[in-house]
C-alpha cells in the first residue's frame, strides 16, 4: 500500500512536470499552472461523500451495524457470515489496540519511544534512515530541476526537468516489484552509493560549465559534454534514489511497536519534513556559496555516511512478525540477529517443504 501510494504521488509530480512544460512559454501561463492544481481538489471534494468510511474507525467508534453496511458494499458478493467474520477479526484487533494503551495519556506513550531503550533504537533507525533520504538533496533536485537545468545551458530547462520526473515514477514501480524479494537492507545497500556516486559525477561536471557567483550562465558559456553528464547523472541519482531509499524510508513504521506506531509513524513523518525543508531552505544559498559542485559534493557525503549507518543500524526485517522485529532491536540495532531470525525462517520453509515432499 505505501508503494501504491508513492507511485501515485510520483504519478502526479510527472503529471504536473508534463503541464508545467507544456505551459512554460505561454503568456501567463503561471496562471492556468496555479487554477488547474484546484482541479483534483475539487474533483477529490465532489467525489468524497461517495467514498465509504474505514470499517475499522467506525468499529473503533461503537458501529459495528455501520461497518457492517460498509463491507456489504465493498464486497457485494460475499455472504452475511462472511461479513459477521470479518467484522468479528476487525473488532479482536481494534479491541487490542485500545487495551494496549487504556489509560494512558499520549504524552505516556510517546515517552516510550525515547525511554524504552528497544523502542528508541527503532526510532532512531527508521527516522535515521528517512533523515538520509531527504538530506541526500533529492527534493532540492525535484524542487529546483529546471534552474539547475537552465545553468548547464538547457534551453528547455522545464522540458528536460520532465525526464526527471518520469525517471522518478519508473523506478518507484520497480521498487515496488522488488522491496518483498529482495529486502530492504540489500536494496538500500546495494543503491545509496550509486547515488553517492552519481552525485560525485555531477559535483565534477559542474567544475568544467561557466557559472556566474549569482547563479546565471556565463555569457559566452556553450552547452557542452558537462550538461549532458550533468543531466546523465541526475537520472541515474533518481533512479538508484527512487528504487531504494525514496520509497523504502516509508517502510520503516513497521520497526515500531503496535502500543507506540502511531507515535512513531508521527515523528517518521516530522523527520521527512523537517529535513525537506532544511534542504530545500538552503539549497540556493548553498549553491552561491559553495558553488554548485561543493552543494553536490556535500549531498554525496551524506550518502556515503548513510551507506555506512544503514550498514551498522538498520536490520532486515523483511517477512518478520511484529514479535520478531521487536526482538530484534533487544538486541542493539538487531543486525546481526535479524540475519539469524532469517536463516532460522529459511531453514523452517526448507523443512516444510521437505515435509510436504514426504507426504505427497
Amino acid at each position: 500500500m505505501i508503494g501504491l501510494d508513492n507511485m501515485s504521488i510520483t504519478g502526479g509530480q510527472l503529471v504536473s512536470y508534463g503541464i508545467g512544460a507544456g505551459f512554460a512559454y505561454v503568456s501567463g501561463g503561471w496562471r492556468y499552472m496555479v487554477g488547474g492544481g484546484a482541479i483534483p481538489a475539487i474533483v477529490l471534494g465532489a467525489l468524497l461523500p461517495f467514498c465509504p468510511e474505514s470499517p475499522r474507525q467506525l468499529i473503533y467508534h461503537g458501529k459495528p451495524e455501520e461497518a457492517a453496511k460498509v463491507l456489504r458494499r465493498i464486497f457485494p458478493n460475499g455472504t452475511e457470515q462472511q461479513v459477521q467474520d470479518k467484522i468479528r477479526h476487525i473488532t479482536y484487533h481494534v479491541d487490542q489496540a485500545k487495551a494496549l494503551n487504556a489509560g494512558k495519556s499520549g504524552w505516556w506513550v510517546f515517552k516510550q519511544l525515547y525511554v524504552v531503550p528497544a523502542n528508541f533504537r527503532a526510532l532512531v533507525s527508521a527516522c535515521g534512515l528517512m533523515a538520509i533520504s531527504q538530506l541526500s538533496g533529492f527534493n532540492s533536485l525535484m524542487y529546483y530541476s529546471p534552474l539547475l537545468f537552465s545553468l548547464v545551458g538547457f534551453s528547455n530547462p522545464v522540458a528536460v526537468g520532465t525526464v526527471i520526473a518520469g525517471t522518478n515514477f519508473i523506478f518507484t514501480w520497480v521498487n515496488l516489484m522488488l522491496v518483498d524479494r529482495a529486502g530492504r537492507r540489500r536494496i538500500l545497500l546495494v543503491t545509496v552509493p550509486f547515488m553517492g556516486l552519481a552525485l560525485v559525477i555531477a559535483a565534477v561536471c559542474f567544475k568544467y560549465i561557466p557559472i556566474n557567483h549569482d547563479l546565471s550562465l556565463a555569457a559566452d558559456a556553450k552547452i557542452g559534454w558537462p550538461a549532458i553528464v550533468v543531466l546523465v547523472s541526475m537520472v541515474v541519482f533518481v533512479g538508484f534514489y527512487s528504487s531504494g531509499i525514496g520509497n523504502t524510508a516509508w517502510l520503516s513504521s513497521e520497526f515500531y511497536p503496535m502500543e507506540v506506531r502511531a507515535m512513531g509513524t508521527m515523528m517518521l513523518t516530522m523527520t521527512c519534513w523537517g529535513s525537506n525543508i532544511i534542504v530545500a531552505s538552503t539549497f540556493l544559498t548553498q549553491m552561491e556559496n559553495t558553488t554548485p559542485s561543493g552543494a553536490f559534493g556535500f549531498y554525496a557525503a551524506i550518502c556515503i555516511l548513510g551507506w555506512v549507518c544503514i550498514y551498522f543500524c538498520y536490520p532486515e526485517v523483511k517477512g518478520m512478525t511484529l514479535e520478531d522485529i521487536r526482538e530484534i532491536f533487544q538486541h542493539g540495532f538487531g543486525v546481526q540477529r535479524a540475519r539469524e531470525i532469517q536463516k532460522e525462517m529459511k531453514l523452517a520453509r526448507k523443512e516444510e517443504a521437505s515435509g510436504e515432499m514426504v507426504k505427497a
